[in-house]
């Protein structure tokens, strides 16, 4: 993944992304369920932080009406349901 594609702010998300970035959503929702949680903790966290460095203004930018997003921007997009997915999860085991 090339970092240029992404704000710079939020180029940090791009190794959990590569991780947590699965397209196919039962193949994303097994992944969490067999993750660590700790490795789920650290994912959150780290796209919980990035909310406050303008991911979701990115995410809902321009490159969202593209008919071809960049490889980047569907990874990050997956990454957030992801986190979306392991928040509960997390909540069940607090």
């Amino acid at each position: 993944m090339k970092s240029a594609n992404v704000p710079s702010s939020i180029a940090y998300l791009l190794p959990l992304a590569e991780v947590w970035g699965i397209g196919d959503d039962l193949d994303r929702e097994a992944a969490v369920e067999s993750a660590a949680t700790d490795d789920l903790r650290q994912m959150v966290e780290a796209v919980d932080y990035a909310e406050d460095l303008g991911l979701y203004d990115w995410l809902s930018g321009d490159e969202s009406y593209a008919d071809q997003p960049s490889d980047e921007y569907v990874a990050i997009t997956c990454l957030t349901m992801a986190a979306d997915l392991a928040r509960p999860r997390l909540r069940r085991e607090a």
